[in-house]
C-alpha cells in the first residue's frame, strides 16, 4: 500500500515531520526565496488588481487539494454538495506553493479553496494576505481535537478548518517487550534489558515532549497567538529536559551521537531495538518488513503527559474568492460527511471528536493509540519563524552529546542563535 503521508511531507513541510538536515536547509532556502519573490512581485500585482479577477461562472467552485490517496473521496463529496446546491465543483490535485497560489487566484479559473495541506504552511498564506478568516459561526472549536483547532489560528484569528490529524507514539517490538512502561524513567531501565530505544533525539520534533513536561516551550502561546520574542528553550525546565536527553546518550548509552530518524527506523525494523518513536507513516514499512510491533501512548515524563507534535491537514478559502461563503460551506460538508471515508482510504484520523469515537476507528488498536496521544499533543508553532529552529536545535544537541557544550550551554546557544536568525529573517519586513 502506498504511504498516504509520503507526498504530503515532501512539499516544504518543515514543522510536521522534518527529514534530513540537508533537506531542511534546502526547504528553508526555498521558503525564503518564495516569500521574497512574493513580497517583491506578486503582492504588488495583487494590489494593482484589487479584489482579483472575477469568475466566468458564478456557480462554479475550483478546489485545489494536496491529498492524493483521498482525492477521489474529496471529489465525490464535493460533487454531492454541488448537486444539492446548484454548483459545479472542480477538484484539482495540486501541491501549491504560496507563489503559485497567489498567481493562480487572479485567474478566472483560479482556486476558491485549498483542501488538505499541512498546517505548518498556513502562516505563510496568511502573512501574504491570501487566506480568508473563518466565519465565526462556521464550526465550534470544542467539536475538534484541541491541537487541531490551535493549528488553525494565526495571530489570534482562525483561518482554516481542521480535516484530519496525526502525531507520533511509542512503537514497541512485541517479541522483545512484555510490558510497556508507563513513564520514561521506567523506560530507561527497561530499555537496557529489553533491547534499547531508538529515535532522533537531536530533533526538536522528537524532543518537544521532554521540554514541555518540564515547563519549557519554543515560542510562548497565548490567546491564539505566538510571541516569537519569548523563547522558552533555555529556562530551568528546558535545561532539565536537555540534561535527560544528554543522559540518554552519555549515561544510559541508549542513543548514539550519530543517530538519525532513518537509522532509528532501520534499527527498530530489523529488531535491533525494542522501542521506537514514530508516526502512522511508519506502519506500512514495519508491516511489510515483518516486524512484530504494537503502538502505545507515549510514557509520561517528569510526572507530566508527554506532548508530541500534532500535524493537522487543514482547509482554507482564498481571500480573493467572490464565493467564500459557498466555499466554506463545501469544506464543512466534506468534514462533516466524508471524514470516515477518508480514514478508510488513507488512514487519516478525523479531527472531529465525534468521528474519532466511530466503532471502526476504536477497533483499530493503532488508531486508538494515536488518538490517545493526540489528546496530549499540540501543533508545532504555526509561525514562519519556526523554520529557523530545526538546524539550530540539531547542531546544539550534537555538540552537547560530544561534550563540547553542557546542557545549559546548548540551551542558551539555541535561544541566542534562534533570536539572531528570527531577527535576520524579519529584518526585511
Amino acid at each position: 500500500m502506498k504511504n498516504p503521508y509520503a507526498e504530503d511531507f515532501s512539499h516544504a513541510n518543515l514543522c510536521l515531520r522534518p527529514n534530513s538536515q540537508a533537506e531542511q536547509k534546502w526547504r528553508i532556502r526555498m521558503r525564503r526565496k518564495i516569500m521574497t519573490v512574493l513580497t517583491l512581485g506578486t503582492l504588488a500585482s495583487l494590489a494593482l488588481s484589487g479584489c482579483g479577477a472575477g469568475k466566468a461562472n458564478d456557480t462554479k467552485l475550483t478546489v485545489w487539494t494536496n491529498m492524493s490517496v483521498e482525492e477521489e473521496t474529496i471529489r465525490r463529496y464535493a460533487d454531492e454538495w454541488g448537486e444539492a446546491n446548484g454548483y459545479e465543483v472542480e477538484v484539482i490535485h495540486q501541491s501549491p506553493s504560496v507563489q503559485q497560489f497567489a498567481q493562480a487566484i487572479n485567474s478566472p479559473d483560479g482556486p476558491d479553496a485549498v483542501v488538505g495541506i499541512p498546517n505548518d504552511q498556513l502562516a505563510d498564506y496568511v502573512n501574504a494576505g491570501l487566506s480568508a478568516k473563518v466565519p465565526d459561526d462556521l464550526y465550534h472549536d470544542e467539536d475538534f481535537s484541541e491541537a487541531a483547532v490551535q493549528a488553525c489560528y494565526v495571530g489570534g484569528d482562525r483561518y482554516a478548518a481542521p480535516l484530519s490529524v496525526e502525531t507520533t507514539a511509542l512503537f514497541y517490538n512485541t517479541d522483545m517487550v512484555s510490558q510497556v512502561p508507563d513513564t520514561w524513567e521506567e523506560l530507561v531501565e527497561q530499555a537496557a534489558k529489553d533491547g534499547g530505544v531508538s529515535f532522533d533525539a537531536t530533533s526538536i520534533y522528537y524532543d518537544l515532549g521532554f521540554v514541555r513536561a518540564c515547563g519549557g516551550y519554543i515560542f510562548q502561546y497565548e490567546n491564539g497567538a505566538y510571541d516569537v520574542s519569548d523563547i522558552g528553550l533555555a529556562n530551568e525546565g528546558a535545561v532539565k529536559a536537555y540534561e535527560f536527553i544528554n543522559d540518554l546518550c552519555n549515561e544510559y548509552h541508549l542513543l548514539s551521537a550519530d543517530v538519525t530518524a532513518d537509522i532509528a527506523r532501520s534499527n527498530f525494523q530489523n529488531g535491533q531495538t525494542a522501542y521506537f518513536i514514530g508516526g502512522p507513516w511508519d506502519i506500512d514499512g514495519f508491516t511489510s518488513a515483518g516486524t512484530n510491533f504494537g503502538i502505545s501512548r507515549m510514557p509520561t515524563f517528569n510526572g507530566q503527559p508527554f506532548v508530541t507534535p500534532v500535524g493537522t491537514q487543514i482547509s482554507f478559502v482564498s481571500s480573493k474568492s467572490g464565493k467564500q461563503d459557498k466555499a466554506w460551506e463545501m469544506i464543512m460538508y466534506l468534514i462533516d460527511n466524508g471524514a470516515m471515508e477518508m480514514y478508510e482510504s488513507g488512514d487519516r484520523i478525523p479531527a472531529k471528536l465525534s468521528d474519532q469515537d466511530n466503532e471502526a476507528i476504536q477497533q483499530n488498536e493503532y488508531s486508538k493509540a494515536f488518538i490517545a496521544q493526540i489528546n496530549d499533543g499540540e501543533p508545532m508553532p504555526t509561525v514562519s519563524e519556526m523554520g529557523q529552529l530545526w538546524g539550530i536545535h540539531t547542531n546544539n544537541i550534537r555538540s552537547m552529546w560530544t561534550g563540547e557544550l553542557t546542557p545549559a550551554e546548548a540551551a542558551g546557544n539555541m535561544v541566542k542563535q534562534l533570536e539572531e536568525a528570527v531577527a535576520l529573517m524579519n529584518s526585511g519586513k
